[in-house]
């Protein structure tokens, strides 16, 4: 009978690091992804607020005339469609939420992983918790 509970306590164990290991990978992908977003937005933008700032206070920066305000015109048009477009996509993908529930899911198994290595947590509490967090994050579990 020991042998059984001490298999299960080890199945567990392994489960749960198994989904440790799987949602801090999924909150470390969505953080790359929303970091390059933001840069990629934040680049833009400012490629094209400097680029129709100095043609408005300098005239066009290549060619002249209206050739070279048109292509002021539309390279700033351009960077300020790609900043559109990440802050469009980033809005989407809603990282920003799911960097915090991925956090909060990651922290919670912790919790659990440091109560079974330190043997504070009885095994019935953290398979009952493990369940808890299994159907309150399954987006970053199954």
């Amino acid at each position: 009978m020991a042998s059984e509970s001490n298999k299960s306590h080890e199945i567990l164990t392994e489960r749960l690091r198994s989904s440790l290991k799987k949602a801090d990978q999924m909150v470390k992908g969505r953080k790359k992804v929303n970091k390059g977003l933001l840069i990629t937005g934040m680049t833009t933008s400012s490629a094209a607020t400097l680029i129709a700032g100095i043609t408005a206070a300098q005239g066009p920066i290549i060619g002249s005339g209206t050739e070279g305000w048109r292509l002021a015109c539309i390279i700033a048009a351009v960077f300020g469609f790609a900043s559109t477009i990440s802050s469009g996509i980033n809005q989407q993908l809603d990282t920003s939420d799911l960097i915090v529930e991925g956090t909060q899911c990651v922290k919670k198994l912790r919790s659990l992983e440091l109560g079974i290595t330190t043997g504070t947590k009885k095994w019935e509490e953290v398979n009952r918790e493990y369940e808890d967090i299994v159907n309150d994050y399954p987006e970053f579990i199954s």
